[in-house]
């Protein structure tokens, strides 16, 4: 009896770490993306790992959104999986989005437009949703967990 029990709390403690590692690969994946991403010509890096790209820089009179502001933007948002074949998860037009609500990854983006610019943000997981992912798998706006976010936006407005 002690057997059976000692093998039932083992599978217990092991269930949930099944789930989590499956998705190892996947992580070592985006790691090894955004690691060559950065060869790219153009692409820059924040110390917090946020990747961007400056397509155009708008028009720069010093004035860039904040956590209290409201920004209008279009957008167009990929995994990297998606961004080979142009598959969106995503996609946008003059929505408007309260800096401080976003992920942090995008708020942080944001924060270096200015209006009418145009960037390519290049989200890692720890900026983005993490490891536990966001939505439900089998649909088409599930984020799965340790993914890269790659949002092509441009600011319209700050509000």
């Amino acid at each position: 009896m002690k057997k059976y029990v000692f093998l039932f709390v083992t599978m217990l403690l092991l269930l949930p770490s099944c789930k989590k590692d499956s998705w190892l690969d996947w992580k070592a994946e985006n790691e090894a993306w955004l690691a060559k991403n950065l060869s790219n010509e153009g692409v820059q890096v924040t110390p917090t790992g946020l990747q961007y790209k400056v397509i155009f820089p708008g028009t720069d009179d010093g004035r860039h959104p904040d956590d209290i502001k409201t920004v209008t933007i279009s957008y167009s948002a990929y995994l990297i999986s998606g961004m080979q074949s142009g598959q969106k998860f995503e996609q946008a037009n003059n929505v408007t989005y309260n800096v401080a609500q976003l992920i942090a990854g995008f708020s942080e983006g944001l924060k270096k437009m200015s209006e009418n610019s145009h960037y390519i943000l290049y989200i890692p997981a720890s900026l983005g949703y993490g490891d536990g992912g966001q939505g439900t798998r089998g649909m088409e706006t599930y984020i799965p967990p340790y993914s890269t976010l790659i949002f092509d936006v441009t600011l319209h407005a700050i509000n």
